[in-house]
């Protein structure tokens, strides 16, 4: 949790906000850091995906209509341990989690499958999402886990501030779909609470959020079978309040920190499905065909519940009148061979067909008809270094529309 934000006992219960700040979204600068460089490469250099995304870059590119939209969560480099951001001028400010646009039916003149990707560009993390994150050096390591998208809510995230251990719903802003540039970013950080309290944010403790996806006008969370500290290990799907999230931010009592840029004024969170114990949203979320039921992608954390290599596609309904929740329920569509830590974790419906990206870039295939999953395409190669610095962490069905 933020280390300044203090709890004792179940005291969080009776938080009283101490006031609600609307704050308007983060402008985004002119120009952008595009999506594919390392954090040793961001000299301006053109990649291997055709960009040439230095800071002020503004690349455009050639992908239209129905797209999946893929987000990198990590960018690295030799010298950094695990994933870390590309620093700006200004102490405390980087360029974050690099977003690419893929046409999954695209024929390439060369033969190759390198026009399917183009860059959308890089978050940058700067005082948009408040000084007191700027200053603790909490944005070198901020990363998104999922996307989702719809035309009318428009982009939105998971967010998880590493530093601080604090998950987070947030609000992407892109101003031009057709090229490339810098993304602004509004995050609302779940707040916390004791884990025994009924009125703690039910996302809060959780070890493993790992899908977002919206079903008409309803955002939806995942979380795999793994629980966390004092909750049960089922996994599950939460409907997102998004009413929560148009009040704003807002300051508590017990954060020492009184940072008025980070945390949300209420609980995010509502019970929407519920898994068995150890079983859970491994991977990502999309509508079905009919966009009456939210199909995902599970894995279980117990070999004697299902192999560990295998990903399931399960149904999730709406919960029923005078239900707290519903019950999934397997599809029958299973990818074999998928090992632990290189889930399927975006997927997203292009032309009527459900895609899936894993860790890496491995593109399938959803067969909901002949109930089987294939190899579609492989785009880790497209990426510099894809095998330090390539963590697909999401993905979400988007239009882009001539500008």
């Amino acid at each position: 949790m933020k280390r300044a934000f203090n709890i004792i006992g179940v005291a969080v219960a009776a938080l009283v906000m101490e006031g609600c700040i609307d704050l308007e979204p983060p402008s985004t600068a002119s120009g952008s850091e595009g999506g594919t460089q390392d954090a040793g490469d961001a000299d301006g250099t053109e990649d291997e995906t055709g960009s040439t995304c230095g800071v002020g870059c503004d690349e455009p590119h050639e992908l239209r209509g129905e797209l999946m939209l893929l987000v990198n969560g990590r960018l690295s480099s030799a010298d950094a341990l695990y994933q870390s951001n590309v620093p700006l001028d200004e102490a405390g400010t980087y360029l974050g989690p690099s977003l690419h646009l893929y046409d999954p039916t695209r024929s390439c003149d060369d033969g190759t499958n390198a026009c399917r990707l183009a860059s959308l560009g890089n978050l940058r993390l700067d005082e948009g999402l408040g000084a007191i994150s700027v200053q603790d050096g909490s944005l070198q390591k901020f990363t998104l886990r999922d996307l989702a998208w719809s035309p009318a809510a428009g982009l939105w995230a998971v967010s998880f501030d590493v530093k601080n251990d604090e998950w987070g719903v947030a609000q992407l802003q892109v101003d031009d779909w057709t090229r490339a540039g810098q993304i602004g970013i509004d995050r609302y950080a779940i707040v916390p609470g004791d884990a025994l309290s009924p009125s703690t944010d039910p996302c809060y403790w959780q070890e493993g959020v790992s899908g977002l996806a919206f079903l008409g006008d309803e955002l939806l969370l995942g979380v795999r079978g793994v629980g966390g500290s004092g909750i049960e290990a089922n996994g599950a799907v939460f409907r997102v309040d998004l009413e929560v999230i148009a009040q704003g931010h807002c300051v508590y009592p017990n954060d020492v920190s009184q940072d008025p840029s980070y945390y949300a004024c209420d609980v995010l969170c509502e019970p929407w499905s519920r898994f068995v114990p150890q079983l859970g949203i491994a991977g990502d979320m999309a509508p079905d065909a009919q966009a009456a039921d939210l199909l995902g992608v599970v894995r279980s954390e117990n070999a004697e519940i299902m192999p560990l290599e295998r990903q399931v596609l399960y149904r999730m309904s709406a919960p029923a009148d005078g239900e707290e929740y519903s019950e999934p329920v397997a599809e029958g569509i299973v990818a074999e061979g998928i090992v632990p830590g290189l889930d399927i974790e975006g997927l997203a419906r292009i032309g009527g067909r459900l895609y899936g990206v894993d860790v890496l870039g491995k593109v399938y295939l959803f067969d909901e008809e002949g109930r089987r999953v294939t190899e579609h395409d492989d785009l880790g190669p497209l990426f510099p270094d894809h095998e330090l610095s390539l963590r697909i962490r999401g993905a979400t069905r988007v239009v882009v529309d001539e500008g």
